[in-house]
């Protein structure tokens, strides 16, 4: 039973923390929550049978690591640059299409 909430808690931790790392937002959270979860049982039942608790650490500290990734990456603000030179030269090549247009002759027979 123990070995199987290590084992959940390793994956779970492993998925938290990728998906910190990418742009997935709040997603992240529930498998770091379902790590820290599996982990505490994990490590509850190891204490109880007084057995190593190493792997369990480790776990902790990639689930807390994902978890920092998370907040920093919630907290980050997304910005956008709007350069006005960049819209200036897209409005000026807006008028010049529209001016060659109208210079446009079609006959029509």
């Amino acid at each position: 039973m123990r070995i199987l909430f290590i084992l959940l808690g390793i994956i779970s931790a492993i998925l938290g923390l990728a998906l910190s790392i990418l742009p997935f937002g709040k997603i992240a959270l529930f498998p770091i929550i379902g790590s820290l979860i599996f982990c505490i049982i994990a490590f509850k039942l190891s204490q109880k049978e007084r057995l190593n608790t190493t792997v369990i650490k480790i776990t902790f500290l990639i689930t807390i690591i994902g978890l920092a990734f998370n907040i920093y990456n919630s907290l980050k603000p997304n910005e956008i640059i709007v350069e006005q030179n960049q819209i200036e030269n897209d409005l000026q090549a807006e008028e010049e299409d529209l001016e060659e247009l109208e210079d446009i002759d079609i006959d029509i027979e």
